[in-house]
């Protein structure tokens, strides 16, 4: 089952990022618009079947989607309370506009697996 963690601070929210990807977790899905960790920013990271979605607005700090595992490995790996509640940036219509703005690393990304380079 899904869970979304809310209110986590900006750095913090940095921090469980890069900690996913030193862990060989792959980027699938970025917001590369221009205010893209000025304003807004979002990143889907996965590693085999498991997926992490990560949401975060300036004004409303960072939010995290995944599995309660996921989210309870994020809890103990980085010694955090997290707190879960509604999406702001994780609503499913503000993912599929990032998603939509991310095709163009879905395609390389469907190339890369397939051995090809472009």
């Amino acid at each position: 089952m899904k869970k979304i963690a809310t209110d986590i601070e900006t750095e913090t929210w940095a921090k469980i990022i890069r900690s996913f990807r030193e862990e060989g977790w792959i980027v699938t899905a970025k917001y590369w618009g221009f205010d893209a960790g000025i304003d807004d920013d979002y990143w889907c990271l996965r590693k085999g079947f498991k997926k992490i979605e990560f949401g975060w607005s300036n004004w409303t700090e960072g939010e995290i989607k995944a599995s309660t595992e996921l989210l309870m490995e994020i809890e103990s790996k980085m010694n955090l309370n997290l707190k879960y509640g509604e999406p702001l940036n994780l609503k499913k219509s503000v993912i599929r506009t990032y998603k939509f703005q991310c095709l163009p690393l879905v395609i390389l990304n469907l190339f890369n697996f397939f051995g090809r380079k472009l």
